[in-house]
């Protein structure tokens, strides 16, 4: 309902209550002055009759007095009663004379007993005699020593229709009067009604409204207005003018604190007091992975790390832990939460951020360590055994010296390659490897690493071949490719069978040549094949063979592939045996 429609059933409703107490009022004391008219009618034409009667008891008999009560009520046109002063009808006009002996001793009526004791008395009641609401005045005769009663009625119904006929005179006087207000009440409220909304309108328009639209706004409101809502308007426009600067800073302060705690790369929760979320920024929902949690508590995330935190955090105003999280691809993430209440508004405020990349970074750099003390280990124990032996005196045993240089310089050869290893991966973890990408023919350098690594197959009688596509022209640095072929085909003659066949083959994918080596080994089980690329990793099989290696030359392919544009991965092939392959950007037309 509009604030017009309101106005107006106020007014109406206002109206219609004044107009109904004032008729009720009116007919209250319009019935009492109509009343008091007729009994004093009544009392005048009771008096008459009392100055023609005389005395009643001194009538003849019966048929005289109730002769007298019939030419005396028609006369007055009305019913007379003749009453002995012990309460005994002798004269009714309405009854005939017949019945008079039938009628009721009328000494307890209210109207008689009041003649009695005051001279004169009236009521309103229900006549059992005639059937009808009647209203009686009754008063004594000039009997001096026993007084009888002359009392004289008329029927209520004639009061109620002269009553009726000034109410509905009332009623009308009171329609015309709510047909009028009504009208005049509906002019006001709509008149108040629209200025209301000409206010309302201009003012909407001046909060939607930027720059120059609200400076048009603002002249638009009724200012020049001398009522109270030019007054109003006037208020308005200060108002907007002061506020309009407030809100400004407040936006522009605003937008700098959400962009910087957006681009914290830190997760933030604000929490009342209870732990209902009030504010989230973007990128706790990508830590915690929950989504939609401003109206929740810290409670409903189902992260028992968490609650915890709130718990301590209650108690001693800040707390931290570390904990883990799983994610929707069944991976892990870890996370460092941090929380503080604030002293003035008590709000908890959670801070989360994600240090999964510090976690296997230092597990990387505890496994890099440890590995990197295994794998040098060996080499240097030999080194040392041989030389002390030599020193000791084996030095003079010409053949038994030479095998003892040979094992020394086999393991400073095999460190020296370890050495180099680590070294170029450290340059291509830290971008000090200067790649120059080239055209390459793709088939070209295939062909010149299977030469070149062709005698490593006689000892296992292992033959390769190529199925390669023609022509194909990749984009790639021609030493990072070559080092990259030799590493996957080395390996492919260490696992494969005696006697068996590495073939490589490449293939057309989207914008990608995927160049795949497939040996014909046992194979690698699926839970190794996400640790291969790995520094230093080695399958258990390839660490129970006589076949050396120190777990970098995949992860140098690794890096080399990824800093070409490309992807690697290992997949089993069928029946056995294990497809290396690697994708390069191709040659676009």
């Amino acid at each position: 309902m509009g604030i017009g429609s309101r106005l107006f059933l106020i007014i109406f409703i206002s109206l219609g209550l004044g107009i109904f107490v004032s008729y009720i009022i009116a007919e209250r004391d319009i019935t009492d002055t109509f009343q008091k008219h007729i009994i004093n009618e009544l009392q005048n034409q009771a008096s008459l009759l009392a100055e023609v009667v005389d005395e009643v008891d001194a009538i003849g008999d019966l048929n005289e007095a109730d002769s007298l009560a019939d030419r005396l009520g028609s006369a007055s046109n009305s019913r007379v009663t003749l009453i002995l002063s012990d309460g005994r009808v002798i004269g009714d006009s309405n009854i005939d004379t017949q019945n008079i002996n039938d009628m009721d001793n009328h000494i307890n009526r209210p109207e008689v007993q009041d003649a009695f004791l005051k001279g004169s008395g009236w009521s309103i009641r229900y006549s059992d005699t005639v059937k009808q609401q009647q209203m009686y005045f009754a008063i004594l005769d000039n009997n001096d020593v026993s007084p009888n009663v002359i009392r004289i009625a008329v029927p209520y119904v004639n009061v109620d229709s002269a009553i009726g006929s000034l109410n509905l005179s009332i009623i009308l006087i009171a329609l015309v009067a709510f047909i009028v207000t009504s009208i005049a009440s509906g002019i006001a409220a709509n008149y108040a009604y629209r200025s209301i909304a000409d206010l309302a309108y201009a003012t909407s328009k001046i909060a939607d409204a930027d720059g120059k639209a609200r400076k048009k706004d603002l002249k638009a409101l009724p200012t020049e207005r001398t009522d109270e809502f030019g007054n109003v308007a006037q208020s308005v426009s200060q108002i907007s003018e002061e506020l309009k600067s407030k809100i400004n800073l407040i936006a522009k302060q605003r937008d700098q604190f959400g962009s910087v705690l957006d681009d914290l790369g830190e997760g933030i929760i604000v929490a009342d007091i209870d732990g209902k979320i009030t504010y989230e920024n973007e990128q706790v929902s990508l830590i915690l992975n929950k989504n939609e949690l401003v109206g929740k508590k810290i409670t409903d995330l189902n992260i028992k790390s968490l609650n915890y935190l709130l718990k301590r955090a209650k108690k001693k105003k800040r707390a931290d832990i570390e904990f883990e999280i799983e994610l929707n691809d069944r991976s892990t993430r870890w996370v460092l939460a941090t929380i503080n209440q604030s002293k003035t508004t008590k709000e908890f405020i959670l801070v989360v951020h994600d240090i999964t990349q510090l976690r296997r970074f230092s597990s990387m750099r505890r496994d890099f360590i440890s590995n990197v003390s295994h794998e040098l280990r060996t080499p240097v124990s030999v080194i040392r055994a041989n030389s002390e032996t030599l020193v000791d005196g084996a030095l003079d045993n010409k053949k038994q010296s030479k095998v003892f240089a040979k094992a020394i310089l086999h393991n400073a050869e095999r460190l020296s390659d370890m050495v180099s290893s680590l070294l170029d991966l450290s340059r291509i973890d830290y971008g000090e490897l200067k790649l120059n990408i080239e055209e390459l023919p793709i088939n070209e350098h295939i062909n010149k690493a299977i030469d070149s690594l062709k005698n490593l197959g006689k000892r296992k009688n292992i033959s390769i071949t190529c199925s390669c596509s023609k022509g194909k022209i990749v984009l790639a640095d021609k030493n990072a490719l070559e080092r990259i072929l030799n590493n996957l085909i080395e390996n492919a003659f260490k696992y494969s069978d005696y006697q068996s066949t590495i073939n490589i083959s490449t293939k057309k994918v989207k914008d990608y040549l995927e160049i795949s080596v497939k040996d014909s080994g046992r194979g690698i089980p699926d839970e190794e094949q996400d640790f291969l690329f790995d520094r230093f990793y080695r399958t258990a099989e390839a660490r129970a063979t006589e076949e050396k290696g120190s777990g970098l030359g995949l992860a140098i392919v690794k890096n080399l592939v990824n800093n070409l544009n490309g992807e690697v991965g290992v997949k089993n092939a069928k029946p056995q045996g294990s497809i290396f392959w690697f994708t390069l950007p191709l040659k676009t037309s």
